[in-house]
């Protein structure tokens, strides 16, 4: 190739492509800007956006939906009973609550984004917030504990229904022993009174056979077998 003409053309495809530049530049002075300044802006994301899971733990029914709906079992619940007297306060339905949730705990890091947890639960105690800048460099930090019960009253809480279920099994093993205590005896007294129906039975046989009327065929049989 002639040196003069490539110098020449290098220098023309040098102004072609800055000017094809300089025009992009150009055109996006009268375009609005799709920049955000982070962190002084911030976008503000959809509200069906899956972005962080939190959870209202006030009115969450301890129904452990969540629990089986997630399909890779980061949440983790322990719930108790509350006594008939104990006041929990009531669910947006209007219904009272009626167990202690002791441990509702969520590994984040582990968190897929499904949703499911959030489609399934009743009152709407677990769902999606705009929050988008949970960062750390501790794994530890990922694990949200959304239950409210100090260790002590867990604790409390704990072996009381656990004292309640042994009271209820030691019930339930006392009436089974006593229903087989009690069917040994219930079965001799049906076969000793099945023993009498069936020797009263016998004499009242023997007396309707008695009474019952000779017809001639039984006369004529009685002959034969007294003439043999």
């Amino acid at each position: 190739m002639n040196p003069i003409y490539r110098y020449f053309r290098d220098i023309y495809l040098g102004v072609v492509t800055v000017s094809i530049g300089l025009w992009v530049t150009f055109r996006h002075l009268f375009v609005r800007a799709v920049t955000v300044q982070y962190p002084h802006q911030k976008l503000t994301y959809p509200p069906r956006a899956r972005t962080m899971l939190v959870n209202d733990i006030d009115i969450c029914n301890g129904d452990q939906q969540c629990v089986r709906a997630c399909p890779v079992d980061i949440i983790h619940m322990k719930v108790v009973k509350a006594e008939k007297d104990e006041d929990l306060g009531t669910l947006p339905d209007g219904k009272p609550k009626r167990l202690h949730v002791l441990q509702f705990d969520v590994e984040m890091a582990k968190c897929v984004f499904c949703g499911l947890c959030v489609e399934v639960c009743p009152t709407g105690a677990i769902h999606w917030k705009n929050l988008h800048e949970e960062v750390t460099f501790d794994l530890l930090q990922t694990l949200r504990h959304w239950a409210k019960y100090p260790p002590e009253e867990v604790k409390r809480l704990l072996d009381r229904d656990a004292a309640a279920k042994a009271a209820k099994a030691a019930e339930a093993a006392k009436a089974a022993a006593q229903k087989a205590a009690s069917q040994p005896a219930t079965k001799e007294a049906a076969a000793q009174t099945k023993d009498e129906g069936a020797v009263k039975s016998a004499p009242e046989k023997k007396t309707e056979q008695a009474a019952k009327p000779k017809t001639p065929k039984d006369s004529a049989e009685k002959d034969g077998k007294e003439d043999a």
